[in-house]
């Protein structure tokens, strides 16, 4: 049982966030809201779940996790209602920030599942409940069209509502076993230092989301910056400062865990290849998200597989041995990909996707399972510390790498238009004589000839303009494929240079856990 409501618990976390990609442009046209708007109510879902987890692990130990989730989740249960009956701009924003309560979906998955396992099989529900929560997403981008096929979004906010009020009942059906709660452990100077924390985080979250809906150069976005550095770097100064920190600044520069944060930020970074690379693709070629049903199960299917792979693979002897074996992953996917063209469709990127959603999930779990590992082992009270990393490093990483790959490919897509304009002249026998079959084609509805004219010539460069941005995401998914390559064969190094010296890079801290779990 406890199993069964893990699953729904890390199933249904995943599916906030794909609610919002995938009916984000939906949400867009039904409100008749600019790329601006958008992008504040996708930055609002990031800001309030990027750091949420540490609160989550601070609550638990003060109160108790199931009382204050419950309380979350009634708010998005409130959320997706009001959604049903009012929709409207602040009502989105609202529920996003209530979609809160799927940084705690995710935390109580993990419980439920650990508590499925006995002994050190507990660290087997911790990566499963990661993946299961990465499956999530996929799949219900894969529904939203379905949910949508009337053409009316009361159908995926049923379906949210649904979901909440499951997971509602579940907890109440079958609550945890109480753990040790502390009273007075939660102080006003942890709520300060939150409060200061999560405010720096949800601005860095608004600049890399709003960045690439009004470019860089936009005056505001630098005080976004500024405010994000400055409340980020107070807070982790008084923290610094504190005999018991909530977050200890200290253990999380040591090399050993800012090596994880930047695998973890890597792993978000080349996951990106879907979001950006594959998605963008579809849409640059004018495939919609009908189109794209198969393709997200396919995706799903691969993450699937990359959980199932992870567990198999999983020795907590070698760490980092699928880690070497998904970034080799992620050069073929990309690889696999560079050369495509106009006439590339969803299903010639089944296999390559399958490929790269495959290595996501089998980087994640080892990754995942060596930095808890290692908060463990020096107190549990460092899971908030680690907690803070690791959901960093996924929510910041894979914004970072959508918002810097975005930027690639309008630098790129100017470039490649900038050639081919080259050959836009009327001298030019073939441009001329495509003009002239627009035209043709045009005649039967448009009589003026220099109206004509301009319409035929403004095709052709719309059509210039669809195959410059093809060509830049061939060349997204060139610098990918190089990317991985690099990281497979440092990755690689590092291994061989391990096995020879008989080097065991968890050897203390597999100590510490294991004689605390009863091994």
């Amino acid at each position: 049982a406890y199993l069964a409501i893990g699953l729904l618990l890390a199933l249904s976390s995943g599916f906030q966030n794909g609610l919002l990609t995938a009916s984000l442009p939906q949400v867009r046209g039904d409100l008749s809201l600019d790329l601006q708007q958008g992008g504040w109510i996708q930055a609002a879902y990031f800001m309030a779940y990027a750091c949420m987890s540490v609160l989550f692990f601070k609550v638990r130990k003060a109160y108790g996790l199931q009382r204050f989730v419950r309380i979350t989740l009634f708010a998005q249960l409130a959320a997706s209602l009001l959604q049903l009956v009012y929709h409207h701009y602040e009502v989105e924003l609202i529920a996003r920030i209530a979609a809160v309560a799927a940084s705690g979906l995710l935390v109580l998955a993990i419980y439920y599942l650990m508590q499925g396992f006995t002994g050190t099989k507990k660290l087997v529900g911790l990566v499963f409940g990661l993946g299961l929560m990465q499956v999530g997403t996929p799949l219900a981008q894969s529904l939203v069209p379905l949910l949508y096929g009337d053409g009316d979004l009361n159908g995926v906010f049923a379906f949210q509502a649904a979901l909440a009020l499951a997971c509602t009942a579940c907890l109440f059906a079958l609550p945890l076993p109480p753990g040790i709660t502390v009273r007075k452990s939660f102080t006003l100077v942890d709520a300060l230092s939150f409060t200061l924390f999560a405010s720096g985080i949800a601005l860095l979250c608004a600049f890399l989301v709003q960045g690439r809906t009004v470019w860089w150069t936009t005056q505001w976005l630098g005080w976004l910056l500024a405010g994000g550095v400055g409340l980020t770097g107070l807070a982790l100064y008084i923290e610094s400062t504190r005999h018991k920190p909530m977050l200890d600044w200290h253990w999380m520069t040591v090399p050993q865990i800012l090596i994880f944060a930047v695998m973890g930020a890597m792993a978000r970074l080349l996951t990106s290849e879907q979001t950006v690379g594959a998605a963008g693709l579809m849409g640059a070629v004018g495939v919609g998200s009908a189109q794209m049903s198969t393709f997200y199960l396919i995706v799903a299917g691969g993450m699937l597989a990359g959980v199932v792979g992870s567990l198999i693979l999983l020795d907590i002897n070698d760490i980092r041995r699928p880690v070497m074996v998904a970034l080799a992953c992620f050069a073929l996917g990309a690889w696999l990909e560079i050369g495509v063209g106009m006439q590339t469709r969803p299903a010639q990127l089944y296999f390559s996707q399958f490929i790269v959603a495959f290595a996501s999930l089998l980087f994640m779990g080892p990754m995942m399972l060596e930095g808890a590992l290692r908060a463990l082992a020096k107190s549990p009270d460092h899971m908030m510390s680690f907690s803070a990393v690791f959901g960093l490093s996924q929510t910041l990483g894979g914004l970072a790498g959508a918002a810097a790959f975005s930027a690639f490919l309008t630098y790129r897509t100017r470039d490649h238009l900038a050639a081919i304009a080259q050959n836009l002249t009327l001298s030019n026998p073939a441009l001329a004589a495509d003009i002239q079959r627009n035209a043709a084609a045009l005649s039967a509805i448009l009589s003026d000839p220099v109206l004509l004219q301009g319409r035929a010539v403004s095709q052709i460069t719309a059509q210039a303009g669809k195959e410059a941005a093809v060509a830049a995401y061939s060349d997204l998914f060139a610098l990918l494929a190089a990317m991985a390559a690099v990281s497979t064969l440092v990755a690689v190094a590092l291994w061989l240079y391990r096995r020879y010296y008989k080097i065991d890079i968890l050897a203390a801290e597999k100590a510490k856990v294991f004689a605390a779990l009863g091994r």
